[in-house]
Formats: C-alpha cells, structure tokens, sequence
C-alpha cells in the first residue's frame, strides 16, 4: 500500500508559497539522506554510507499544491516479502527515530503557554499524574476534528499540534511494536547515530523559511501527524549533539510522568538535575520500574546524553534500567 508522507511548512516565506533556496535544499537533502537510509534500514537492518543508484531506494517526490509550502514524497509498499527484515511504513521509523531525538513536551514549555485565559499548571510533586487536562482534551478534540486547529491563539495551537504529534507517535509505535522489537540495541545505537545529524539539518528550514513544520503520512485514507517542530524546537535540535554511545548513570529520579515518558533526575548528589524521555515505545516495559525504583533513593538509568555545543549535558533519553549498584 503506498505511503504518502507531506512535510508541511507554515509561517514566514511559507505563507506565500515560497521557502529559502538554501534553506529549502538543505531540507531536502538531509530529508532525502534519512528516508532513504531509513527504507534501506526497513530492508536490511542496516543502511549504508554512501548512497549510489543501487542503494537508492525508489521514494519519489510528487507535485505540490499551492498554500503555505508542502513537500510530498511517495513510499510505494509492497508485500511483506520485500521487507525481509523489518515489515513497517517509513512513518514507523521516522516515529521511532524521533521519540529518541526530540525533547517530549515539559514543564517548561507548558509554563509558557496560556490556555483559556490561565497559566497551564503541571503537577511537579513527582506522583506521575497527567499533564494538565486542558492540553490533553484540546489535543483529542483536534485529532477528532483538524478543523478546530484555526480557532486556537497561535501559542497553544502549536502546542496542541506538538502533543497531537506526540500522542500519534505513541500510538502507532504501540501498534508497531511487535516489528519494532526487531530493533536491538546495537541497531537502535546506529539508527539514532546516523539520523540525528540529518533531523538537524532538517530543522535549518525554520530559520527563515517557515516558523513550523509538521511531517504527517497518509496511507489507507487516514493521515496522522508523526512530527510537529517549531523554531524553538529547530533550533535545540540544530545545536544538540546526541551521543553515539550509551552512557549509564546513577540518580533520584523526583519527576516522572508516566503518560508521555518525561521527567527529572538529581545526579552528582543532588547538585545538577536534568530532564529526561522514555521513547514511547519502550515506555510501557520501563514506567511500573521506574515508578517502584521513585521509591527508592537511586535509580540506574541506560541513557544518551543530548548536549549542546560545548559539551555540557542538556537533557537525556532513557532507554533501559539497570540494576542498582550495592553500595
């Protein structure tokens, strides 16, 4: 069944169907490099470096119409047997790679945002509760009905655009999860290794180009959205560095939403705390540990360190839990 994926620009030069030449070409070659690369890891579970005609797997770009600025490329699936090692749509993998690249909404943002007239609160007291009600209602109203969208303040449109995005991931990352599980970690290490430098050159379009970007697929007659960025966002994702490796380390966690998989960890004895994310697709295995080891005062947490361009750590995805060390 072929797979229909629009990466939608909105604001700024977009608004009158134009982009950036540099801006734009950047986009398209970074995008270009990673869905190819992701169709060769859907085939082999691996990809290669350099792309030639024989490994240059057949993703077309398709006509655009006029309005803000749409790009559209074309995945034509086929049967199962052509995927000999993973059987899952482009979307999948674009999800899965970025659960493990873009920061999940936090307290911070939600700080920020005025929804009906009022500071959206989050429930800091580590008990795993929801993110504010409010978000989460306008997000399914919008998933239910697109149109709503145009009545909301800029601010919180684009925030409940981000969490539509976020929900829809986690979504479809439960429904893939038996494929996904095919991903293991020495893979998942090389995936993220070769897609994060690609997302971020991605996100130079919002530069000046647009002041949005939303990836959506549409397959079966259904679209959902895989992807929300905006400039705040493109730029964290522009200077982060995401770490190869793998980095264990040892700290209290003393927040932790079990919904969307974010929360906070003390480390270096309570002097530094960082934020983390759960993929959504590992969340389920990981949430009833981490929420025993809260009682606890140590959890051993498997991580990648994000950092930004001197190094220092900014935040951190988990990806697996340890056992405690004895003291």
């Amino acid at each position: 069944m072929t797979e229909t994926l629009t990466f939608h620009f909105e604001g700024s030069l977009a608004d009158s169907h134009r982009m950036n030449f540099y801006e734009s070409a950047r986009f398209q070659y970074a995008a270009a490099r990673l869905m190819v690369k992701l169709a060769q890891f859907r085939q082999t579970g691996k990809f290669v470096q350099k792309i030639t005609n024989n490994s240059n797997f057949n993703i077309d770009l398709i006509s655009q119409s006029d309005g803000s600025f749409n790009i559209n490329i074309e995945d034509q699936n086929k049967s199962p047997d052509n995927y000999p090692f993973i059987n899952i749509s482009l979307s999948d993998l674009l999800a899965y790679i970025a659960e493990r690249i873009v920061g999940k909404i936090d307290e911070a943002t939600l700080s920020e945002t005025t929804i009906h007239n009022r500071i959206v609160p989050v429930r800091g007291d580590g008990s795993g509760k929801d993110i504010d009600t409010t978000l989460e209602r306008l997000a399914e109203a919008v998933m239910a009905d697109e149109a709503l969208t145009a009545s909301l303040p800029v601010q919180v449109r684009d925030l409940v655009k981000r969490r539509v995005a976020e929900t829809y991931r986690e979504r479809r990352l439960t429904e893939s999860q038996s494929a996904i599980s095919r991903i293991d970690f020495a893979r998942s290490q090389k995936l993220i290794a070769m897609s994060a430098p690609l997302v971020s050159e991605m996100a130079t379009a919002l530069r000046r180009s647009a002041d949005t970007l939303e990836i959506t697929s549409s397959r079966d007659g259904q679209t959902r959205s895989v992807l929300f960025l905006d400039r705040q966002m493109a730029q964290e994702i522009e200077t982060a560095i995401v770490d190869k490796e793998i980095t264990p380390i040892l700290g209290d966690i003393t927040q932790f939403n079990k919904d969307n998989g974010w929360g906070k960890l003390k480390i270096e004895n309570g002097a530094k705390t960082l934020s983390f994310s759960i993929p959504s697709d590992i969340l389920p295995t990981l949430k009833q540990s981490l929420i025993d080891g809260m009682r606890r005062d140590l959890v051993y947490l498997q991580t990648y360190f994000v950092r930004d361009p001197s190094g220092e750590v900014i935040r951190m995805i988990v990806v697996g839990i340890l056992p405690t060390p004895q003291k």
